[in-house]
């Protein structure tokens, strides 16, 4: 099973083809696409992870 992405900053998301989707509580929600839909990841700016 495939797990989430998480980046701890945008840059280093933007750089993996990802784009800024929505803000979250601690960072951003980002997308990228791919040949089976979307994929989402992580960018947590600050806190702790759930």
């Amino acid at each position: 099973m495939a797990g989430m992405m998480v980046f701890k900053t945008v840059e280093e998301a933007l750089k993996c083809g990802y784009q800024v989707w929505d803000r979250t509580a601690t960072g951003y929600l980002v997308r990228t696409r791919t040949p089976n839909g979307w994929a989402l990841a992580l960018v947590e700016l600050r806190g702790s992870r759930i």
